[in-house]
């Protein structure tokens, strides 16, 4: 059996339009864990990357540490220990996010600077500076859809409580 020219025609259109609409069907938000895991990801290879940029578009305009800072405070601290050294390793160990409501979570997670060229965390100690931190913050939903940090506060780490 061979196919007529306007069978063809009809066959690959066919094929377009399902296609098409397979790519614009709506997908499904993740849910406020996954968001919130996904934007403590995103930030933690911004800081690795040394892009503040990035960094600070996870930190919301109206942010308040437990310390007192404000944003453009916390992008100064966070600009001391990102830019201050050659070598940046950021490794995220125990992140908890906890939903509050649809638009808001709750994150507890270690945060662990390393000025080295270690690839895994186990390697980090070896000829290393280390700082680590526990944050405890609260992501909220910003109109533009975007999960951002309204308030954090933090304390470090001894050593003994990094592992």
């Amino acid at each position: 059996m061979t196919l007529s020219r306007g069978h063809v025609l009809g066959l690959v259109l066919a094929l377009l339009a399902a296609g098409a609409v397979l790519a614009l069907w709506p997908q499904a938000e993740p849910g406020v864990k996954d968001a919130i895991t996904r934007k403590v990801v995103q930030m933690t290879a911004a800081a690795e990357r040394k892009d503040m940029a990035e960094l600070m578009d996870g930190v919301s305009d109206s942010f308040r540490s437990g310390e007192g800072w404000n944003k453009q405070q916390l992008k100064g601290v966070l600009l001391g220990q990102v830019l201050r050294g050659s070598w940046v390793r950021v490794f995220v160990r125990d992140l908890h996010v906890t939903e509050v409501n649809p638009t808001r979570g709750d994150v507890q997670v270690k945060i662990i600077f390393g000025r080295s060229e270690a690839e895994q965390l186990e390697q980090l100690a070896q000829d290393s500076v280390l700082s680590a931190y526990l944050i405890e913050g609260t992501f909220e939903k910003q109109d533009d859809g975007e999960w951002r940090v309204v308030q954090a506060k933090h304390r470090s780490l001894s050593p003994t409580e990094l592992f």
